[in-house]
């Protein structure tokens, strides 16, 4: 493999997860969507060396930003030749994205593997998870950065109380790495009950509903109010 190197976010320790997750499992993934791309040389970089690694698989990137996504195909063609023939890149917003690629991957579509790192939003993720949850199979995974800011609020927590899924929060960051490997595909009816008065409690937050009804403007306005390190923490859902 190629040693180029390009900008990307997660720090060594969750690279090394993120991989091992792929090259580790039982089942190599043949199908992987990624949300999130950035420019290329965290997450999508180390997915793509996975699945090269293991010989099979193929990879659909996600980015919504125009200038960031131009960027990012010329760097993973710049770093990763030798598995650039495994990457798809989609433009546009993921619910919108995932959406319209689902159907277009026939009757028999899976999702082996999943990378959220998407806007920060938790609802976002909820909607990204709800999309592609019916078609990961056992055995199939989540991955999912920011676990401990705002954007993994819903998601974490939800996901963490269904008894068909295996969670661990890896604490090896500020922002956090879950990663959740489904174990049934279907949650018992107890499970899902919990897991859903769980997610109502998260969305009652008034921090969450002031974020939902009022503009983006009008939030920055209250946030510049603040103290730098309290608006952060606010920002990110800390508090």
């Amino acid at each position: 493999m190629p040693t180029t190197e390009i900008d990307g976010q997660l720090n060594a320790t969750e690279r090394r997860l993120l991989t091992e997750a792929i090259t580790e499992c039982a089942q190599k993934p043949q199908v992987a969507i990624e949300v999130g791309t950035w420019l290329g040389g965290g997450s999508t970089l180390h997915i793509l060396r996975a699945l090269e690694k293991n010989g099979a698989g193929h990879l659909w990137g996600i980015e919504a930003e125009r200038s960031i996504y131009d960027q990012m195909l010329a760097n993973i063609r710049a770093a990763a030749p030798d598995a650039a023939h495994r990457f798809t890149p989609l433009f546009g917003f993921s619910q919108d994205v995932i959406k319209k690629w689902l159907p277009e991957q026939g009757p028999d579509a899976r999702v082996d593997f999943a990378f959220l790192d998407g806007g920060n939003n938790p609802r976002e993720q909820m909607d990204e998870f709800r999309f592609l949850d019916p078609f990961i199979p056992v055995g199939g995974q989540i991955l999912a950065h920011d676990a401990k800011a705002r954007k993994g609020r819903w998601l974490v927590p939800y996901l963490s109380t269904l008894d068909n899924w295996q969670t661990t929060l890896h604490d090896v960051s500020y922002e956090g790495l879950f990663q959740a490997k489904k174990i049934a595909q279907q949650p018992s009816a107890a499970s899902l009950k919990s897991a859903k008065a769980r997610l109502f409690r998260q969305q009652c937050n008034p921090a969450e509903i002031a974020a939902t009804v009022l503009p983006a403007n009008v939030c920055l306005f209250f946030l510049r109010l603040m103290p730098r390190c309290l608006s952060r923490r606010v920002a990110e859902g800390r508090v």
